[in-house]
């Protein structure tokens, strides 16, 4: 009786563990299905919604999983049948951070998730411009299947193949693993940039399949998907994977020397100096591993330990700017842009002890990296608070904005006068002041991604209002709409043409070093020329006696 018993348990559990491995039949949100599309990884099915052939969670690479973590991502071989794309593929491996992903019950661990989705119009045969959006999240967190990131209105209210992917983070895509495995992992701190390329690869590849223009691909990001765009900008000849190239608030990279740093310091840190470990070790410990350093760190000093990484021996051989200056970026069109008040968005992590808008003149970010800078702060402090256009900003605010010249729009400009020598270039402030009175740092200022819900006409949608917050009004509702339709048109007609004007906006002016053309999106929008100039003279001075690394070291 007792083993009849255990027999019966025993089966039971092979039974549920089959279940539970089985593959899930996967079912289409709509009834009506796409033709097969044939590609070089083999065929693939989607659905056909609100006027788009939608393909989600397309495999473009082999898991990289068990002797392929830490290494580059290897293609995936062409597969037998036909692979339904009708579901996101998993996210790759993070934290969960409510901030970046929708679902708080989201699977955080699986690292087979290399993937990618298009939305195709369905409207006309002729080969269409094609955007491809790498998100952002500082290379920790974040997703292609953020429904904020979804390309369903931008491509059907453009006429455009609209492509976003996913790429691996933090410690299993920027982590200098030749620290613990030796150099067969050399250049392991770009695996994630090579996902990047990877997939774009794949788009130049195939994307003619639905209904896509292989010679007119934009690549386009923001925050660390900016960074990934400008770090692409490095790799030797970049426009075979591209045509046009939007950065959107693009955060710092690392030099080989920065990364093999952080890298010594992780190392040391948790103290598993075995590679066996480290290879073996189930994704959910990664993460634990590195959630664990992130928070030794400290918010917004974290979000810099992983990021794309330039060497004469990594994938990115220079900077940005030296690609620019090179010659390397030649034929590049290139949007580029910040806004109004990118660092008040961390104030999403303030913790009780700490908030990033309550920073004084001896008290802040620079002063903690390096003492000896309290002098210069103070006076460039007094710069930037005369100008006019700052008047009611509080001490904190001040430096917030020195800080976001620092990281994000001086870097911007110097990136755009190298470009504007070699092509189309233009550059854009985005200053529309959001609705969050639940995040008073925040609230009537331009944080950090606000730009987002505007360009993918997320708006009136709960993830695109976590950023911008609710209209305040009609009027308010007025401005909402112009300004969406102005930032996703000029975003589609750059990708299209190589210039943003059109019948949304005009009078944009291609961007020149001796004038310095602005357009700047906001309540109001208008090209201005060389705005807060003294304040980027002087903080590309100080930019070269600081360096915000060193709080790494």
């Amino acid at each position: 009786m007792k083993n009849k018993f255990f027999i019966s348990i025993i089966s039971l559990l092979i039974i549920f563990v089959a279940w539970q491995l089985w593959p899930k039949q996967k079912k289409p949100p709509t009834d009506l299905l796409t033709e097969i599309a044939a590609t070089s990884t083999g065929d693939v099915r989607g659905f056909v919604q609100n006027g788009l052939n939608i393909y989600l969670g397309i495999p473009y690479a082999l898991p990289p999983t068990g002797s392929r973590r830490f290494k580059a991502p290897e293609p995936l071989p062409k597969r037998d049948g036909i692979f339904d794309a009708y579901e996101f593929g998993a996210v790759c491996p993070q934290t969960y951070d409510p901030v970046e992903l929708d679902d708080p019950k989201e699977h955080v661990n699986n690292e087979d998730c290399l993937s990618l989705n298009i939305w195709s119009p369905t409207s006309s045969s002729d080969k269409k411009a094609v955007m491809v959006f790498i998100h952002g999240g500082g290379f920790v967190v974040g997703s292609s299947k953020s429904m904020l990131y979804h390309g369903d209105v931008i491509a059907k209210n453009g006429d455009v193949v609209f492509v976003s992917l996913n790429y691996r983070m933090g410690l299993f895509g920027y982590f200098d693993f030749s620290v613990i495995g030796g150099p067969e992992y050399t250049d392991s701190a770009n695996n994630g940039l090579r996902d990047q390329m990877l997939a774009l690869q794949w788009v130049k590849d195939n994307i003619a399949a639905f209904g896509g223009d292989p010679q007119n691909v934009t690549v386009f990001g923001e925050s660390a998907g900016g960074s990934s765009v400008a770090a692409l900008l490095g790799v030797d000849h970049p426009q075979q994977y591209f045509k046009r190239a939007i950065i959107m608030s693009g955060s710092p990279q690392h030099t080989a020397e920065e990364s093999l740093s952080i890298a010594k310091l992780i190392r040391s840190e948790t103290g598993i100096t075995s590679p066996f470990l480290w290879k073996n070790i189930p994704a959910v410990g990664i993460n634990y591993i590195q959630d664990q350093v992130s928070r030794a760190v400290g918010s917004p000093m974290s979000d810099l330990l992983f990021a794309p990484t330039y060497g004469k021996n990594n994938i990115v051989k220079r900077s940005p700017l030296d690609a620019a200056l090179q010659g390397n970026t030649k034929g590049i069109d290139l949007m580029i842009g910040t806004m109004g008040n990118e660092l008040s968005y961390w104030s999403f992590y303030d913790t009780k002890e700490d908030h990033i808008c309550e920073q004084t003149t001896d008290d802040n970010i620079f002063t903690s990296i390096d003492p000896a800078q309290t002098s210069k702060i103070k006076e460039l402090y007094t710069l930037y608070k005369k100008n006019p256009e700052r008047s009611g900003y509080t001490d904190g605010e001040l430096i917030l904005t020195m800080g976001d010249d620092y990281v994000f729009r001086v870097p911007s400009i110097q990136l755009a006068e190298a470009q504007s020598k070699v092509a189309n270039t233009y550059l854009y402030r985005a200053e529309y002041p959001v609705n969050l009175p639940d995040q008073p740092c925040q609230n009537n200022r331009a944080p950090h991604g606000s730009e987002l819900p505007f360009v993918f006409g997320k708006i009136n949608e709960t993830s695109g209002t976590d950023f911008i917050g609710l209209s305040r009004d009609q009027q308010d509702t007025v401005i909402r709409e112009r300004l969406m339709n102005e930032l996703m048109m000029a975003w589609v007609n750059f990708a299209k043409t190589g210039n943003p004007n059109g019948e949304a906006l005009q009078g944009w002016p291609l961007f020149t070093s001796e004038s310095q053309p602005i357009m700047r999106f906001g309540i109001t929008s208008k090209s201005e020329n060389a705005p807060f100039r003294e304040e980027y003279i002087a903080m590309s001075e100080f930019r070269k006696t600081f360096n915000v690394f060193d709080a790494l070291k």
